[in-house]
């Protein structure tokens, strides 16, 4: 028996391994079942971004840990990523801000540390999001070679999310001076991909992509396409179902080309939202978009003035008449 004890032991350590490998396997498959079931529809739905931010940054990985042992959950990370990446987006506008105020205050080493601190944020915010485009590439395909064959409409949803990480994520590695290393040619497939959705169905979000595309790199329009028109329908398209992501794309667009009248118009006309069905569906995207257009206009206001928007200000900016601009409540507008 003492001869054959070492082997007993092994025996016993396997079964009790494979065991708790069945259980992992087992409670994995429940949490991502929950999750693509309930977690993302609350969070898609949360009106509180803060929250959601807590979310995506402390659940992510311990629900991505379940890859060793079941069915990667590759979908959920697309839209994870993006949510992680956007709440790093934040931290690194309020440092833009503070060099915007150091500018103003002519205090220059207040204002490279500012700077300093923004690009660290937004190379960080440029990794996740282009994790979560790496995702969207192991879920389905790598976007401009075909389109996928979609199952359902969440499919097509975590396509859409997951565009949006490469595109955020390029944006975002460019005014980091590439600290992320974020492929350029991922706006090229990202414009490609867009086209696999029907533009009407989502909002109006592909055609604005590919618009926002073609405007900050002017030499890959197609002779045939004008771009300001169709950013122009696509926010018709949004505005008319309640999702803000065209305005928020079409803005981003033209503040890149510095055409400031353009993006003061987009955020006065941004104010028009009212709510719908879809809006209390995606409320959580909207509520993203209003944090980034926000963060435009304090952009403008701060660069101006050294201050922010004013409470109650979304919609009008320092150098408007007064009694010809109709204002909104900041609290109502978020």
């Amino acid at each position: 028996m003492k001869k054959n004890t070492p082997y007993f032991f092994v025996f016993c350590l396997l079964i009790v391994l494979n065991g708790c490998s069945l259980v992992y396997k087992g409670t994995g498959n429940v949490m991502i079942s929950y999750a693509e079931d309930q977690g993302v529809p609350y969070m898609l739905a949360a009106d509180d971004i803060a929250l959601t931010c807590s979310m995506a940054e402390s659940f992510s990985p311990f629900l991505l840990s379940f890859s060793q042992v079941t069915t990667p959950p590759d979908q959920l990370a697309i839209l994870f990523y993006l949510m992680a990446g956007n709440c790093t987006e934040f931290k690194a506008q309020n440092e833009n801000l503070r060099y915007l105020r150091a500018i103003y205050a002519k205090n220059a080493t207040a204002a490279q540390d500012a700077h300093i601190a923004q690009q660290r944020l937004l190379s960080l915010a440029a990794q996740r999001q282009f994790k979560g485009y790496q995702y969207l590439i192991k879920a389905f395909v790598e976007p401009g070679l075909k389109c996928p064959d979609f199952s359902n409409d969440r499919e097509q949803l975590y396509w859409l999310l997951g565009l949006a990480n490469g595109i955020q994520a390029l944006l975002n590695d460019v005014a980091s001076e590439g600290m992320a290393g974020v492929p350029l040619d991922i706006a090229t497939k990202v414009s490609r991909g867009a086209s696999c959705l029907d533009n009407k169905k989502w909002w109006g979000v592909p055609e604005a992509i590919q618009a926002a595309i073609w405007i900050t790199t002017p030499g890959h329009i197609p002779a045939d396409k004008n771009p300001q028109q169709i950013l122009q329908h696509s926010m018709q398209i949004g505005l008319h179902q309640g999702i803000k992501m065209p305005y928020l794309l079409a803005a981003q667009a033209y503040l890149g080309q510095g055409d400031i009248k353009q993006v003061k118009k987009i955020i006065r006309d941004y104010t028009k939202f009212k709510q719908t069905a879809m809006s209390q569906r995606y409320k959580s995207l909207n509520q993203v978009a209003n944090l980034q257009i926000q963060a435009i206009s304090d952009r403008l206001w701060t660069e101006a003035t050294g201050k922010r928007t004013p409470i109650g200000k979304i919609g009008f900016f320092w150098d408007d008449p007064i009694k010809q601009v109709d204002t909104v409540d900041v609290d109502e507008f978020l």
